[in-house]
């Protein structure tokens, strides 16, 4: 822990300090506790860097299962404090979303939702999850069903029932990050196979016509909804570590549309999972869409380093011209 940057300064629920835990006077751990409280002054007299910075052992401050760690081992940057963290959506205006438990269609299923007779699996055309929590090999990763899990109105047993995955919470060990050229990046601590959830991506659910009035537009994510008003999540103020994960052109994460609280298809919760094994210390990232690019190519270009990248200071002209050519065919035909 030490060796990984462990603060020993911080006291516990009783006030003590490490040092103060450490027992005997000559032990082991009491002295290298001391060594590393000298070691930490000299570097801060001598302006000495560490080759890797432990900023936080929890950026979550206790509101996700597992413990998110964040590191810097690029410059002197600290976390950012310009938002504040939160584990789900959070709504800042009125949306009227039905959220009355009478309102949910449910299940009342005794074989832990294995059997295509589940409600809630026949809303979503099947469960699509295995009994580890992870989706199916046969998941359409390219075009991802909505997935309607287990709910609260539910009868099956909330422990076992094997249509519940991103309600448990965050499982996947992850690590913010400095990165040397992209910002804040989020990669993976230890290996993740496909189609495990990872964590969704959370912020303050707004109108599109409310988003258009907000100076920075780069933590949006259009809900897509294709009848009547449209919504999206910003992640600006509120979010949680998803906000910091990259775009990549070669993703391993998707987004798909889940949803728990409620089945109202204008909000779903935007979960992401691995489109293939992750490995660790690997870069987590999805796709930001074309959408994205084509607003932002002006103020910066993408650096995924990928061989197919298409939003790179090198390749955006060619993805412009495709994408204007398409506007064009559009219009014709319309006319």
């Amino acid at each position: 822990m030490l060796a990984h940057g462990a603060n020993v300064h911080l006291r516990n629920r009783e006030g003590m300090l490490a040092l103060d835990c450490c027992g005997e006077e000559r032990s082991e751990s009491r002295q290298a506790v001391l060594l590393n409280m000298e070691l930490t002054q000299l570097a801060l007299k001598g302006g000495v860097k560490k080759g890797e910075r432990v900023l936080s052992n929890d950026v979550s401050r206790g509101k996700e299962k597992l413990p998110i760690q964040a590191v810097n081992e690029c410059d002197d940057l600290n976390l950012p404090t310009d938002y504040t963290y939160i584990a789900e959506n959070c709504e800042t205006m009125k949306l009227n979303i039905d959220k009355t438990i009478t309102s949910l269609q449910s299940c009342s299923c005794s074989d832990n939702c294995l059997s295509g007779s589940c409600m809630c699996s026949q809303i979503s055309l099947r469960c699509w999850y295995d009994p580890e929590g992870r989706l199916l090999s046969e998941f359409n990763y390219a075009d991802p069903p909505m997935i309607f899990e287990c709910n609260r109105a539910c009868g099956c047993n909330q422990l076992t029932c094997h249509n519940r995955a991103i309600q448990h919470g965050i499982t996947a060990r992850v690590q913010l990050y400095r990165t040397p050229d992209r910002g804040w990046g989020v990669r993976a601590l230890k290996h993740i196979p496909r189609g495990s959830y990872v964590c969704e991506y959370v912020g303050e659910l707004i109108t599109d016509s409310a988003a258009d009035q907000r100076e920075d537009d780069s933590y949006l994510f259009d809900l897509d909804n294709r009848d009547g008003e449209t919504f999206c999540i910003d992640a600006r103020r509120y979010g949680n570590v998803s906000r910091f994960i990259n775009h990549r052109c070669q993703p391993n994460l998707v987004p798909v549309k889940v949803f728990v609280d409620h089945q109202d298809v204008r909000f779903p919760r935007i979960a992401l999972f691995t489109s293939r094994d992750v490995e660790p210390l690997e870069e987590l990232g999805f796709d930001y869409g074309e959408k994205f690019w084509i607003i932002k190519y002006k103020t910066f270009t993408c650096k995924c380093g990928s061989p197919k990248c298409k939003y790179s200071s090198e390749t955006i002209h060619v993805t412009l011209e495709k994408y204007n050519k398409r506007l064009l065919e559009a219009e014709n035909k319309s006319t």
